[in-house]
């Protein structure tokens, strides 16, 4: 038989759909998975003649072949244990069971038994307990779970609190040459600077100086008597507007700009707002 053609063309009878160039392996594992039944129809891609898939011998092997199991005849009626012996061999002779039938009807029930006896048995068979659920994996995860948060939690309270550094932080008892700007309170309305150099009083012209301006003054005599730049200290009081160290601000980074002064702070940072 000459080789099998490359493709084909392929006629899907119920559907009266045609597919041309279909590969011979594709139309091969058609046939095998019953998606082109043995009525429909093929051909050779560049032919004309329409042919059966089941009369196709290329392809006929392919078809889902049908088990046909073989039949056992059971006669329905049995001679009656009361009849007389003369209508025993009438029934017998009417049956026409020949030893050669009797034979060939032993030897099929025989195949019948061997074939559903080498039948395939089902892997799994599901039972009345394959519907409960299994809760040792879940108690498992669960279980591994909760033994690494417990550990997540122990390590985290051993590990050190990363704090971020201390800076401009100084220290104005140990500093005898630290300068301090103070604003306090003279009255419900009114307010006054005082400054002073390292941890003595203020003197008479530095101390209720009425304006910020003259709190400045005061502060560059003190700079001109000094011999290195000193720190500067702004001492709100609590009651105090924060704007009040503000207004200050400017000045001070003015004069550190110039290196005048080392550094400046302000010691109250939570004052009320207006």
């Amino acid at each position: 038989m000459a080789g099998a053609p490359k493709s084909f063309d392929v006629w899907f009878v119920t559907a009266n759909t045609v597919y041309r160039g279909v590969p011979y392996q594709v139309a091969a594992d058609w046939v095998q998975q019953g998606r082109l039944a043995a009525t429909d129809h093929i051909r050779p891609s560049g032919t004309e003649l329409w042919i059966a898939v089941k009369d196709y011998p290329l392809l006929a092997d392919y078809l889902p072949q049908v088990l046909k199991l073989p039949t056992v005849a059971v006669s329905s009626m049995e001679p009656s244990t009361s009849s007389a012996p003369g209508q025993q061999a009438t029934a017998s002779s009417d049956s026409g069971a020949s030893p050669d039938r009797l034979f060939e009807e032993g030897i099929a029930q025989q195949e019948a038994e061997e074939l559903f006896e080498h039948a395939p048995v089902p892997l799994f068979r599901r039972s009345d307990d394959d519907e409960e659920v299994d809760m040792v994996p879940l108690i498992d995860i669960s279980m591994v779970l909760l033994v690494f948060f417990i550990m997540i939690r122990a390590a985290g309270a051993l590990a050190p609190v990363d704090v971020p550094e201390m800076r401009y932080a100084g220290s104005l008892a140990t500093d005898p040459e630290a300068i301090t700007i103070v604003i306090d309170k003279y009255n419900e309305e009114q307010v006054y600077y005082a400054v002073r150099h390292g941890t003595a009083a203020p003197k008479p012209s530095h101390d209720l100086l009425p304006t910020p301006e003259a709190a400045m003054r005061a502060l560059d005599e003190i700079l001109a008597t000094v011999s290195r730049p000193p720190e500067v200290r702004v001492a709100c009081h609590k009651d105090l507007p924060y704007e009040r160290i503000v207004e200050l601000q400017p000045e001070l980074e003015a004069r550190h700009k110039k290196n005048m002064i080392n550094s400046f702070v302000a010691t109250v940072v939570e004052a009320p707002r207006e």
